[in-house]
């Protein structure tokens, strides 16, 4: 549960400073950058799956599951339900994308801890 909390701190903290960053990018150019707000959950899902991954004693793969799956739980409550977003095949496709980072992530993660 440790390390669970303390990845997810690392995601919204990853989350939070590339968003700040993207604001300020954004409010001097001027120009609308729809590929980084995609990106922007997808990186920070990953960064912090291998955090995760450091952390795990095995099964990787797993514990990236369970990451996203709850992190995805969050992320559906709070768009469907709070701000009654529409569902359509292109969010079950970054859903999915989502998911991938997070188990490649994480069996990246148990590599580099096997490595050192």
């Amino acid at each position: 549960m440790k390390n669970y909390l303390k990845s997810y701190g690392y995601l919204f903290g990853i989350i939070l400073v590339l968003t700040i960053i993207l604001s300020i990018i954004n409010y001097f150019t001027n120009k609308e950058l729809y590929l980084f707000k995609i990106l922007i959950p997808i990186i920070a899902i990953f960064i912090s799956s291998i955090i995760l991954g450091k952390n795990a004693k095995k099964k990787a793969y797993l514990e990236g599951i369970k990451f996203s799956l709850i992190f995805l739980l969050l992320s559906i409550i709070i768009s469907y339900f709070i701000i009654h977003n529409s569902f359509n095949i292109k969010v079950l496709i970054y859903y999915f994308v989502i998911i991938f980072s997070s188990i490649i992530g994480s069996m990246l993660g148990i590599n580099i801890k096997k490595n050192k």
